[in-house]
């Protein structure tokens, strides 16, 4: 049987071990707040620079309906591993959107193809994203900047699954549509 010191050390050495890791997203006491994410071993937080969306407009864009008459996009970017790396997500060349890690977008854009792009080690990642009015589809901002781990890049090859990872995040930018032409 352990004793009370042996179960104190152990949970003590348990908070150390995962002092490393990203923590949760802190409280919101309202919706004018931006998204904040920190690293206990760090000790830094780095926040979007805009205010997030309302926890009505966060409730509505996870039912992933498609906005009738536009194209409607989510960027999932569901990664923990490296909160402290926020990457700037342009759209067609022209809105930037910070992100965070565990952090969703939702864009609604004229029907045709769409240029996203996020920069990382001085080289653009570009990938394009398209559909007809009324359609919608979800990519992800997936990978790391860990050495062993796969380098940031877009996927859309898992969308049920980019939608599942999509609901432990929090809604960062909902776009309004707008008549930006497709390129």
């Amino acid at each position: 049987m352990l004793s009370r010191r042996q179960v104190l050390l152990g949970a003590a050495a348990s908070s150390v071990a995962l002092a490393g890791c990203a923590s949760a997203p802190e409280p919101r006491p309202a919706d004018s707040r931006s998204y904040c994410l920190s690293t206990l071993r760090t000790r830094r937080t780095v926040c979007t620079p805009e205010p997030v969306p309302s926890a009505a407009a966060e409730a509505d864009a996870k039912r992933f309906e498609a906005t009738p008459g536009v194209l409607t996009v989510y960027v999932v970017r569901s990664a923990w591993v490296d909160a402290v790396r926020p990457l700037t997500v342009s759209v067609d060349g022209g809105s930037q959107i910070g992100t965070l890690p565990r952090s969703l977008i939702r864009l609604r854009l004229a029907p045709g193809t769409h240029q996203l792009a996020f920069e990382w080690n001085e080289r653009v990642h570009g990938f394009a994203v398209g559909g007809e009015a009324g359609e919608l589809r979800i990519v992800e901002l997936a990978g790391s900047s860990i050495p062993l781990d796969r380098p940031y890049h877009w996927s859309d090859a898992d969308p049920a699954g980019a939608k599942l990872r999509a609901r432990t995040t929090r809604l960062i930018a909902d776009t309004p549509w707008t008549a930006s032409a497709p390129q």
